[in-house]
């Protein structure tokens, strides 16, 4: 996907001034393997782990996990602040 073509004509003007942020990374999945990476999620897996055992970039799994709280899906937490 060329992501030029849905930015703002003020924003492509100036495009040297922007960035594509993680235009390596493959943002679509099958509903069955976003599916999968909730449950290994949820059963404790680590997401490089959960990456591994289903062939996908990290980031494509932390994706998933974000697109998963997104739609308020029952997960358990993956980040946190320590104080």
């Amino acid at each position: 996907m060329n992501t030029l073509t849905y930015l703002p004509t003020s924003l492509t003007s100036n495009f040297e001034d922007n960035i594509i942020l993680m235009e390596d990374v493959e943002f679509t999945m099958s509903k069955e393997q976003l599916k999968q990476i909730t449950m290994l999620h949820n059963e404790g897996w680590h997401f490089k782990k959960i990456a591994n055992e289903v062939k996908r970039d990290p980031f494509e799994v932390i994706i998933a996990l974000l697109h998963q709280v997104r739609h308020r899906k029952e997960m358990r937490p993956f980040a946190w602040v320590e104080k």
